[in-house]
């Protein structure tokens, strides 16, 4: 089964918001670069957005478990990170030591592993007193930078901080534009329902008169006005004269003579029976043929069954009547409607 577009935006979103992990990019003259992964501290204060741009000196003593020594002298504005080793004390107690030596960052290394660890306080005292950010690296990446991006060999580093997805700056343009595509979704839903028909209740209006016009819509699917009464004579149609009105729940919506819908204009013909078709395709065969509906064969003039029947019985030859009950032109298509 085919994923959805919703569950496609959904997948989308889901990568987008995933925190990208952060790192230090390491840079040796502009000929050598490398990247290796870090985890933050859970203490000290964070890395700048656009990352923290320093030399990587290793610290005296390695592990910064006592106080060390200061950083070598630079340039104004110079940034110092001191490389630390670890175990022998806390955390907390390393990065200390280094701010308290004059450093910028500490980057505190495994022994003998490659894996990161969210560094963690012991003492709250000396959390509060930590301002400078602190991250931690693999074994591997600290000899790279101890052997080859150290400040002795004119390299430098960006500690770059991890990314997190500015959910609210994107979430809520994306909102917007779901929101009005939902409310046109259903603005077109809504202009495509049908509303309620003229006429219902039996108060003629445009889709309600048998004999005119449609009305402003094409092809109505609604239902036309009560039938009349089937003792009164039907005649032909005049120009704009009356017609026979459909009985209330019939809905017409094809002509069974031309099979065409009905379009807006055309002028119908209801006959007694309910059945409706055009004026133009109707009249003839009730002027010139028979009356009688095409559909379903009932009768629209009173009294002329007998006639008729008088005069097919004078026509037809001799032994040609077929056994009582035999189908016949006369047969009804449908059964008449009920009374």
């Amino acid at each position: 089964m085919r994923p959805g577009p919703v569950a496609l935006v959904t997948a989308a979103a889901a990568l987008l918001l995933l925190p990208a992990g952060a790192y230090i990019q390491a840079v040796l003259d502009r000929n050598a670069t490398m990247e290796f992964s870090d985890l933050p501290a859970l203490f000290g204060a964070p890395l700048p957005r656009e990352g923290l741009l320093g030399f990587v000196v290793e610290a005296r003593p390695s592990n910064a478990c006592r106080p060390i020594a200061a950083p070598p002298p630079g340039a104004n504005g110079s940034v110092f990170i001191a490389l630390v080793r670890r175990y022998d004390c806390d955390f907390d107690v390393k990065v200390l030591h280094v701010q308290q030596a004059g450093f910028g960052a500490a980057v505190v290394h495994n022994v003998d592993s490659e894996k990161l660890l969210n560094m963690v306080w012991n003492d709250e005292r000396l959390r509060e007193q930590i301002a400078i950010p602190a991250v931690f690296v693999g074994q591997r990446a600290a000899a790279f930078l101890r052997d080859t991006f150290s400040y002795a060999r004119g390299a430098h580093v960006v500690l770059v901080p991890e990314y997190v997805f500015p959910l609210g700056y994107y979430l809520v343009p994306f909102t917007g534009v779901v929101g009005v595509i939902v409310a046109v979704m259903c603005t077109v839903l809504v202009s495509r329902t049908p509303g309620p028909f003229p006429g219902r209740a039996g108060t003629p209006g445009p889709h309600h008169t048998a004999w005119g016009h449609l009305g402003p819509s094409r092809a109505p699917r609604g239902r036309l006005g009560p039938a009349a009464p089937r003792g009164d004579a039907w005649a032909p149609p005049e120009p704009h004269g009356d017609a026979w009105r459909g009985s209330a729940g019939d809905e017409y919506e094809v002509c069974a003579i031309c099979l065409d819908e009905y379009e807006e204009g055309d002028r119908l013909r209801v006959l007694p029976c309910a059945h409706a078709f055009h004026s133009r395709c109707v009249d003839p065969w009730l002027t010139r043929t028979r009356c009688t509906c095409p559909v379903c064969k009932q009768r629209v003039l009173p009294g002329a069954e007998e006639e008729e029947e008088e005069e097919e019985a004078a026509a037809a030859p001799e032994g040609d009547a077929g056994p009582p009950g035999a189908a016949s032109e006369r047969t009804p298509l449908l059964p008449p409607a009920p009374v």
